[in-house]
């Protein structure tokens, strides 16, 4: 089989982008994968460092309707659809569009706090990993003489690496799926809020 010819200029701007990439990769293994460990410990010891999870409870305060109240409206409602012989769709969906009585219902800021310090981390972690993993790639030789063994610890080294990027995107997953799902128990607790057992589920308000 012909080698692939490549030229002089091209292999050059190959060898110089290898050589970059091997320097970056071992100053992080060097420096900055160590002093990125001391700092998130020092996070974990101050800002996520919570000894009492009552203290990150946020509380939904959704007022819950006067159920006189209530059926007032609701028999005014239907005295007017059935004069009128029809139900008033337009109304319908202005209830359904319109927000809960006590108004915007905001975020847990503590929670916010701590997402807003972690997110860059996983972000840069991701990244530097991903420029880790290209270098492993391009340290793992050809095998020419039989001896696979160097080969096979370099391609273990990649595993462990392509198997904690998967695991670090699973964490920017599951911050999506806190915000999704918080968003949606909200809502249905503002649509219901006469059912007590929905306005304060426990995962929600310590969430």
């Amino acid at each position: 089989m012909a080698s692939l010819g490549i030229g002089f200029e091209s292999k050059k701007q190959v060898d110089d982008f290898c050589q970059k990439l091997s320097k970056e990769a071992e100053e992080l293994l060097s420096k900055f994968f160590p002093e990125k460990l001391e700092q998130l410990q020092m996070l974990l010891k101050t800002s996520f460092n919570c000894e009492d999870l009552a203290s990150i409870k946020a509380p939904l305060d959704i007022p819950i309707p006067d159920p006189a109240k209530e059926e007032a409206r609701r028999k005014k409602k239907e005295e007017k659809e059935a004069k009128e012989g029809k139900k008033d769709k337009d109304s319908e969906k202005e209830e359904e569009d319109a927000g809960p009585p006590c108004g915007p219902i905001y975020s847990n800021k503590r929670v916010e706090s701590l997402l807003k310090e972690v997110k860059p981390e996983i972000q840069t972690l991701r990244e530097k990993l991903n420029t880790v993993s290209m270098w492993v790639q391009l340290q793992i030789p050809r095998i020419e003489d039989g001896n696979n063994f160097g080969v096979a610890v370099q391609e273990k080294v990649f595993e462990l690496l392509t198997n904690t990027r998967t695991k670090i995107e699973a964490f920017q997953t599951q911050i999506s799926k806190y915000y999704s799902e918080r968003g949606d128990a909200v809502a249905k607790a503002s649509k219901q809020p006469h059912v007590v057992s929905i306005p304060h589920p426990p995962w929600l308000s310590s969430s």
